[in-house]
């Protein structure tokens, strides 16, 4: 699969411009696989009910000094995104996550590496100014596991991000399903395969993937293999969040897997109150899935996100333009999140608070 000429991403002023730059040059099973083709229903969810919540403007308050920086585990970043785990950035890319990281370390936020991507952690931690997580997957070979932990500690890894919501491979329909038997050819072997898949060889990786018995006693194991804040990715309900503080977390990711995982989950941004209102003061609360703008980024963090994920935007940005696409589809975030602080009277991210959300659109979300 060879990749096409690249736009001009100066000339790109908001995601939806991007995505479409992006998407008449990346291959169409890849493009696919990325849409969710054939199971949109949870992703088309998340993506409206960030649309569903309304802003409402302050007046006259002194915004000729908005900071969009913000803490995360520790880390100072330029703006509340960070970028998400995603696989077969290869595919559109020929140095896949590497122009990630590095398009994510010029706009100064932290880059998530996945554990099923085509670069490896010794090769994203030179790219990323100290600002990289690792995602893992656990898988039932746990040599394998403890191997990815000491190669991310190695890497300079700030963070280990475990996704929980996957505990079983969903059965893809129709399109979806074909795109990923096309992709599939390639995650194996050759310029496209995931790092595990041959840096692991000797294993029978693809039959120990995912592993179903794993449950919250394992922790205590995973969180013994390093100093490392642990994130848990992929929790939507309040219960499951209070387990991850009672078992060591240190933050947890409000996520439905951006749809490619259970299919008709609740949107983020249904989940996302109950879940700051039961840990919010215990642990850091990020969000992810359906993040399409500034505007978004403003109304995960009025319902009490630390900061969100984003992949698709990430993706989109890195079709259009490598690594410069990457930083520029920052750009945008930044921008529009800084005017949506201005109008709606916060110059800090400390001073967003569920008051700009508009109450009507609050009472049908919670009724």
């Amino acid at each position: 699969m060879s990749i096409p000429l690249r736009t001009d991403v100066e000339e790109l002023f908001d995601v939806p411009e991007v995505r479409v730059a992006a998407e008449r040059i990346m291959p169409e099973p890849y493009r696919d696989f990325v849409n969710n083709a054939g199971m949109e229903e949870t992703l088309r969810g998340d993506v409206a009910a960030w649309g569903e919540l309304n802003l409402r403007p302050r007046a006259l308050v002194d915004v000729s000094n908005v900071d969009t920086s913000v803490t995360v585990l520790g880390q100072q970043i330029a703006l509340p995104v960070i970028t998400a785990p995603f696989i077969g950035s290869s595919f559109i890319d020929p140095e896949g996550e590497i122009a990630s990281a590095r398009g994510t370390a010029h706009a100064g936020s932290i880059m998530t590496l996945s554990m099923m991507g085509s670069r490896t952690p010794e090769q994203i931690g030179p790219e990323s100014a100290g600002r990289y997580w690792q995602q893992l997957y656990w898988v039932r070979d746990r040599d394998v596991v403890e191997d990815m932990v000491a190669r991310a500690v190695s890497a300079g890894a700030s963070a280990l991000c475990l996704t929980v919501d996957l505990p079983v491979m969903p059965s893809f329909p129709g399109r979806m399903r074909d795109a990923a038997q096309a992709l599939g050819e390639h995650w194996g072997a050759g310029e496209h395969s995931m790092y595990v898949a041959r840096d692991y060889r000797d294993r029978p990786f693809g039959a120990t993937f995912p592993n179903p018995a794993v449950s919250w006693s394992d922790l205590e194991w995973l969180r013994g293999l390093s100093d490392l804040p642990l994130i848990l990715k992929g929790i939507v309900r309040p219960e499951d969040a209070v387990r991850a503080r009672d078992h060591g977390a240190s933050a947890v990711v409000v996520s439905n897997h951006a749809g490619q995982g259970l299919r008709y989950s609740m949107p983020v941004a249904h989940a996302l109150p109950a879940i700051v209102a039961a840990v919010g003061g215990d642990l850091e609360v990020l969000a992810d899935s359906g993040i399409r703008s500034g505007f978004d980024v403003l109304r995960a963090l009025a319902l009490g996100a630390k900061a969100v994920l984003v992949g698709r935007p990430v993706l989109w940005g890195l079709a259009a333009g490598g690594a410069a696409g990457v930083e520029r589809v920052y750009s945008i975030l930044k921008d529009e999140l800084a005017e949506a602080m201005a109008i709606t009277g916060a110059p800090r991210i400390a001073d967003i608070d569920e008051a700009v959300l508009a109450p009507v659109r609050m009472s049908a979300r919670n009724g």
